[in-house]
Formats: C-alpha cells, sequence, structure tokens
C-alpha cells in the first residue's frame, strides 16, 4: 500500500505513515492492481489529450496522447514515479496544444481582417 499524502510505499496494514506522519484511512476502498495490491490514482489525462489533439493542435495532442496512454500501463508495472512523471508530461504537452490553437486562431483572425481591409 501507498500513503495517501506522500506516496511512499507502506507495509500493509500501516496506520501512520513513517515519512510524512500522514494518518491511513484503512476503511476506504484503495484501487487494487493486481491481486492485493494497492497503488495512488494518478490521472491520466487522456480525454483532455485527446481534445487538444482534436481542436488545438495535432502534433503536440499526439504527444500528450502517447504520454497519456502510458500512465495506467506503469501504474500497472509499479513504476509509480515513472506513471507520475507521464502523467505531469501529458498535462503540460496537453497546455502546449491548447496554447498553440490559441495562437494559430488569433494569427488567423488577424490575417483574416487584414486581407479584408486590404480589399
Amino acid at each position: 500500500m501507498f500513503c495517501y499524502n506522500c506516496r511512499q510505499e507502506l507495509a500493509e496494514g500501516t496506520a501512520v505513515c513513517p515519512a510524512c506522519g500522514a494518518a491511513q484511512n484503512q476503511g476506504a476502498a484503495r484501487p487494487a492492481v493486481g491481486v492485493g495490491a494497492t497503488a495512488p490514482v494518478i490521472p491520466n489525462h487522456l480525454v483532455g489529450a485527446v481534445l487538444a489533439t482534436l481542436f488545438c493542435c495535432l502534433p503536440f495532442g499526439i504527444v500528450a496522447i502517447v504520454y497519456a496512454s502510458g500512465v495506467n500501463g506503469k501504474i500497472a508495472a509499479g513504476d509509480i514515479a515513472g506513471a507520475e512523471a507521464a502523467s505531469k508530461k501529458a498535462a503540460t504537452w496537453i497546455n502546449v496544444s491548447v496554447i498553440c490553437g490559441i495562437i494559430g486562431i488569433i494569427l488567423n483572425v488577424i490575417l483574416q481582417v487584414a486581407a479584408a481591409a486590404a480589399n
């Protein structure tokens, strides 16, 4: 099992995390990975990555999808640090895609206005 606060691996049934001192809620349901294993909930950002790909910037959105699709596999393999890193990278690339999409729309509007003014 993992600490709910600092995500350090703990022995099964630990009431208080020795690293951060956070009380562990023993009665709460935890997501299982494999038989008898527990893991923290790490968002994979897959929906946001797909939406950013479709509506904002295709190349950067694809990078976000690649990172987002790797999160669950890393959790299943027990690579919690890798899953957290992939989740953060997916979120970063979603933001990059959205920003590039907004910049593209702004540039398009400016060019349309300039073209209309030139006629």
